[in-house]
């Protein structure tokens, strides 16, 4: 029986000279940590494209970012769902366990990858508390300003919102979901409750 109980950077994974060593009968999970940017989205296609190269199972995402960069995120979210190695597993998506892990923004995007998603609304026994999952409208950053331009005549933000329907579109989520994202000021958070999640299509009894 191979030995599964192990740990790595995906950065020292794929420099591995024997990356096969860690059990390819293992089921794989990978953690997605801190903000979301596109060198995020390379290194997270170059590991998929590895796994499935040496023959690993990846199982499940699992999150702790409070967001970052949409298209990184969109990039990330395709992946697994246009990936073979993903499609037979039915791989799941779900926060960190830790006390303090969230999942905003951006981060929203990869959760809704998961064939399956799953989440704990039973916290303190209470099922009607909102979720760990939060969402804020975009805004981008002006250097010249040194602040972020969140006004929706934005053509960066009005691009953002269209690639996020398309995405959101093809896998059965809501468009409306997008549009109330956006709604919510920029920095603030909105938990979703489970209602909510429920009426979008991101989350299922």
């Amino acid at each position: 029986m191979p030995n599964c109980d192990w740990y790595t950077p995906a950065a020292e994974f794929l420099t591995s000279e024997e990356p096969e060593k860690f059990g390819r009968a293992c089921r794989v999970n990978i953690r997605i940590r801190g903000a979301i940017n596109r060198d995020g989205a390379k290194l997270f296609a170059e590991l998929i494209s590895s796994l499935k190269d040496f023959g690993y199972q990846p199982t499940s995402i699992v999150l702790n970012s409070r967001g970052g960069d949409a298209d990184a995120a969109i990039s990330i979210a395709r992946i697994i769902r246009d990936t073979e190695v993903f499609d037979s597993m039915q791989v799941e998506t779900r926060i960190d366990e830790s006390y303090d892990a969230v999942c905003f923004s951006a981060c929203i995007v990869i959760f809704s990858a998961g064939y399956q998603r799953s989440l704990d609304f039973n916290i303190n026994g209470d099922n009607n508390l909102p979720s760990r999952l939060g969402m804020h409208g975009p805004g981008q950053f002006d250097r010249s300003q040194a602040s972020y331009d969140t006004s929706p005549g934005n053509s960066e933000i009005m691009r953002i919102g269209r690639r996020l329907k398309e995405y959101f579109r093809d896998i059965g989520v809501a468009e409306e979901f997008v549009d109330d994202m956006f709604n919510v000021p920029f920095d603030e958070i909105h938990l979703l409750t489970r209602q909510e999640l429920i009426s979008y299509g991101l989350y299922s009894d």
